[in-house]
């Protein structure tokens, strides 16, 4: 054999290696899931039952990589930017937020910087949009008309997400599925 050959037959039999020792582990992985109901459990919890933080993924991520891909055209630097602090003249608790009374037409900026986890119409709400921070902190935007969001956007503090449709905007803040108390976030 020449030596060409002999490398390519080499890097081969580790790729090849490599494969079957990744197929070993995932059957290890998969008999002791199937003899030991216990950690069966546990791995369906934590797996199948709670919430992947993924604006604490991208934190981490833009921390030691930079900023993320952009998936569609590089227009990051064109989105509008409001005052980080919400401006509003009355504020009254409404089911399981708060209520402000805000202007017409109201810009409504971001509070907490986070990923749009959801958006369109909640049950007793009405057009809804969550963002969910870092910490796991989702807050509710209630009341908008114009949305200027799309799902697993990634926003920063202060950029605009749309304008409300009445003199009122309502929000709620949750963690883990339990309301929290707005007087900590506005």
């Amino acid at each position: 054999m020449r030596k060409k050959e002999i490398k390519r037959v080499s890097k081969l039999s580790k790729i090849f290696s490599k494969f079957l020792v990744c197929v070993v582990l995932v059957l290890v992985g998969l008999i002791l899931l199937k003899s030991n109901p216990s950690l069966r459990n546990t791995v369906y919890k934590k797996v199948f039952q709670n919430n992947i933080g993924f604006a604490k993924i991208n934190d981490l991520y833009e921390k030691y990589f930079g900023s993320s891909l952009p998936l569609k055209g590089n227009d990051s630097n064109l989105s509008l930017v409001s005052s980080n602090k919400l401006e509003y003249s009355d504020l009254e608790k409404y089911k399981d937020g708060v209520k402000l009374t805000v202007s017409k037409g109201y810009a409504v900026p971001v509070i907490r910087s986070g990923i749009v986890v959801f958006e369109g119409e909640k049950e007793g709400y009405g057009n809804t949009i969550i963002i969910e921070d870092s910490d796991g902190i989702e807050v509710w935007y209630i009341g908008l008309k114009e949305i200027k969001t799309e799902m697993y956007d990634y926003l920063k503090k202060g950029s605009i997400i749309g304008e409300t449709s009445k003199e009122e905007l309502i929000l709620v803040f949750t963690k883990e599925g339990k309301n929290l108390d707005y007087n900590k976030y506005i």
